[in-house]
């Protein structure tokens, strides 16, 4: 069972490109991402709730959700992190992955997004 999530884990990294992320079409999501694969297929995945703050949220000054406070900001983003730890993070297709490491990492969208184009070797 390892062998096979470690081939699949490896099988995921060779064949998929992420396209671009924009906002999402889809009512009540805030981002759509877009992904080539293997077969030159696109797979568009939408993701992140559209009425909860996320971590970029928090930390922009002209967002609605904006938190001043960096430490109470932080403890948001563990708690989120930790509650999904076990979601499907090996995935880069998957919304939960997206949702992880997009809204959930770096203070701004295009550093997320950046991370998690190198994390998942999608350029």
């Amino acid at each position: 069972m390892i062998l096979i999530d470690i081939f699949f884990y490896l099988l995921i990294f060779i064949m998929v490109k992420l396209l671009k992320i924009i906002p999402s079409d889809v009512k009540g999501k805030k981002y759509s991402a877009y992904f080539l694969l293997d077969n030159k297929k696109e797979k568009k995945v939408n993701f992140g709730a559209k009425t909860f703050r996320d971590y970029t949220l928090m930390s922009s000054k002209s967002s609605k959700f904006y938190e001043k406070d960096k430490k109470k900001r932080d403890a948001v983003k563990a708690s989120y992190r930790s509650r999904h730890a076990k979601d499907n993070l090996s995935d880069p297709t998957s919304a939960g992955a997206l949702s992880y490491y997009v809204l959930w990492n770096k203070p701004t969208l295009g550093g997320s997004i950046a991370h998690f184009k190198n994390k998942f070797k999608l350029n």
